[in-house]
């Protein structure tokens, strides 16, 4: 895989930790490395006060019409000062920076005492990942659990670890079911123009798609069932909420 090529960057939503917030309101969140801030805008939408902390000035530009406020930082280096937020959502980030236990550390600072911490994290140990393996195969793909930017990998076990190592302990566990999924890279693949074509497909085209609008409300409530069963082997995301050990 050519480490140059473009990255096209799809908008999708985290429905696992949707469903863990449940409804709350009235609270100062966190979004570190929030990206378009597909998910928080919902979180906003509920009636609270959402920051996020992005690197990327397009992306910053989509998430500034989302939510409330926006700093364009490197995540590992933002400093807000003295703020304390309620909650701090790290969704799908830790897997991109090279010592995840230190960037989660090192933003605990601005958690109130009683406040806590949302952490998704993608599934190594996903059915179709374990597949490969058996014919020895790891591929990196444009997305997934074995998206080409990821550089750490965590399985359900080594998740509670990170979360241990920070000094946090789990009060809420929740995940994204993975048996259909593994086939999104193929359908992004689809709605990537070839090199040379022009332009490229808006972020959100795989999120308003049919096929996807379709998947939501016939199979993913399916797929959700039977991934209960196994979540280790059936869960694409892992969704700790977790709190300061006393």
């Amino acid at each position: 895989m050519d480490e140059n090529a473009p990255y096209q960057y799809f908008e999708d939503v985290n429905w696992g930790l949707l469903r863990l917030w449940n409804g709350r309101r009235g609270l100062r969140v966190l979004d570190a490395g929030c990206g378009f801030a597909t998910t928080s805008e919902r979180i906003q939408k509920l009636g609270n006060e959402v920051t996020g902390i992005e690197e990327s000035a397009v992306a910053c530009e989509v998430a500034g019409k989302r939510i409330s406020r926006i700093v364009q930082a490197d995540l590992r280096d933002a400093d807000l000062g003295d703020e304390q937020f309620d909650v701090l959502i790290f969704a799908d980030v830790l897997e991109h920076v090279p010592w995840p236990v230190g960037v989660l550390k090192s933003y605990l600072r601005y958690v109130k005492p009683d406040g806590s911490v949302i952490v998704s994290l993608p599934n190594v140990g996903l059915w179709s990942v374990r597949f490969a393996h058996l014919f020895g195969r790891w591929e990196y793909e444009e997305t997934g659990v074995l998206d080409r930017t990821h550089l750490r990998f965590f399985t359900r076990k080594s998740g509670r670890w990170l979360l241990r190592e920070c000094g946090l302990e789990p009060v809420a566990t929740t995940y994204n079911p993975g048996l259909i999924r593994p086939l999104v890279p193929l359908a992004k693949k689809l709605l990537t123009k070839p090199s040379g074509a022009a332009g490229s497909q808006p972020a959100d085209a795989l999120l308003n798609s049919r096929p996807y609008q379709l998947y939501l409300k016939t199979a993913y409530p399916i797929e959700r069932a039977v991934a209960s069963l196994w979540p280790g082997m059936l869960a694409f995301q892992m969704i700790f909420e977790a709190k300061r050990v006393p």
